[in-house]
């Protein structure tokens, strides 16, 4: 009986921003389609395992790591967009550095990070997270946290 009432007072779509929350492999299913909402999101096994390596960073396993897979495996949506916004969304008051070969691609992945920033589903699945209202540049942003992406 207890389990009964406890499935009738789970909130699907807040069940669905807890995985969010906890698993960088959903987070960045979710930053794909905010960033590319015309392309068909394919799910493979490299993107688990970016995931996995990448929360490793963030929970003080690894400090360095090199991502080697083929063109278009979802590595710089995984690492340079939907990684520091998942991040962010943890904890506001970081400070990212992304590094790319070119500026034009540096600012690019940058604005793709602040698209899934201000979408709603980010801002209901991190509700502490909030942009910062001063930009340095094109490339750069804060959040009212003092953290940020730049």
């Amino acid at each position: 009986m207890g389990v009964a009432r406890m499935t009738e007072a789970l909130d699907p779509a807040e069940v669905v921003r807890a995985v969010l929350r906890q698993d960088l492999s959903s987070f960045v299913q979710r930053s794909f389609t905010a960033v590319d909402p015309g392309s068909t999101y394919r799910h493979g096994w490299h993107v688990d395992a970016i995931a996995w390596q990448l929360e490793r960073i963030a929970r003080g396993d690894i400090r360095q790591l090199i991502i080697t897979p083929l063109l278009r495996f979802l590595k710089s949506i995984a690492a340079s967009v939907a990684f520091p916004a998942w991040l962010l969304g943890h904890d506001p008051r970081r400070q990212i550095v992304a590094v790319s070969y070119s500026d034009i691609l540096t600012e690019k992945l940058a604005l793709d990070c602040l698209r899934v920033i201000d979408g709603a589903s980010y801002q209901q699945t991190f509700p502490g997270t909030r942009l910062a209202r001063r930009r340095t540049r094109r490339a750069d942003f804060a959040t009212s946290r003092g953290g940020g992406r730049f």
